[in-house]
C-alpha cells in the first residue's frame, strides 16, 4: 500500500508540475507495461522457465513426502485395533517426525526463506537491471521526461500512442 501511494504522489505531482512547468515548454512523459514485458521479452521467459522448472521439482518432492505421511496415517488407523500399545506409539511418533520433515522441507526449499525464493531473487536482480538500463537509455534517447508504468494501477486514463513497451522490448532484445 505504501507503494501504491508513494506511485500516487508521484502522478500527482507529476500533473501539477506538468501544469506548472507549461510555460517551460512540453513535458514528455511515457508509460510502460512491465507486466507484458515480463511476459514477451525471451530473457524474461527463459528466466521464468528456469524457476517454474526449479519449483516443480520441489513441490514434487514435497508432494511425495506428503503421499508418504498420509500412507502412513492411514496404516495406522487401518490397523490401530491389531497393533500393540509399544508399536502403535512408534508408528505415531515416526508420523510426527515425517510431518516435521514435511514442514521442514517446505520452510526450507518454498517458504519466504527457502532455496525457490533465493534462486528467484538471484535471477530475477539482473534482469531487473538490465531493464531499467534500458528504460534510462530510452528515456534519454528519446527525451522524456518520465516514464511510468501502468501495472501499477495509478494511471487512469492514458493515449495507447504514448506506450513505448514495444520499443523497450527491442532494445532488450538487441542486448541478448
Amino acid at each position: 500500500m505504501n507503494g501504491c501511494r508513494k506511485m500516487m504522489l508521484l502522478v500527482i505531482s507529476l500533473v501539477l508540475l506538468a501544469g506548472v512547468s507549461s510555460g517551460f515548454g512540453q513535458m514528455k512523459i511515457r508509460y510502460i507495461n512491465s507486466e507484458r514485458i515480463l511476459q514477451e521479452y525471451a530473457g524474461a521467459q527463459e528466466i521464468q522457465k528456469q524457476l517454474d522448472e526449479l519449483r516443480s521439482t520441489y513441490e514434487a518432492e514435497y508432494t511425495r513426502q506428503e503421499n508418504e505421511l498420509k500412507k502412513l496415517a492411514e496404516e495406522i488407523q487401518n490397523q490401530s485395533l491389531l497393533l500393540s500399545p509399544d508399536k502403535k506409539a512408534e508408528k505415531e511418533q515416526q508420523a510426527r517426525q515425517k510431518q516435521a520433515a514435511l514442514e521442514k522441507y517446505y520452510y526450507d526449499k518454498l517458504g519466504p526463506q527457502g532455496e525457490y525464493f533465493a534462486e528467484y531473487q538471484k535471477k530475477i536482480k539482473p534482469l531487473q537491471e538490465k531493464i531499467n538500463d534500458v528504460l534510462v537509455r530510452v528515456g534519454e534517447d528519446d527525451g522524456y521526461d518520465y516514464i511510468l508504468d501502468i501495472v501499477q494501477g495509478v494511471v487512469v486514463y492514458y493515449k495507447p500512442d504514448h506506450d513505448i513497451t514495444d520499443r523497450v522490448l527491442d532494445e532488450l532484445n538487441k542486448t541478448k
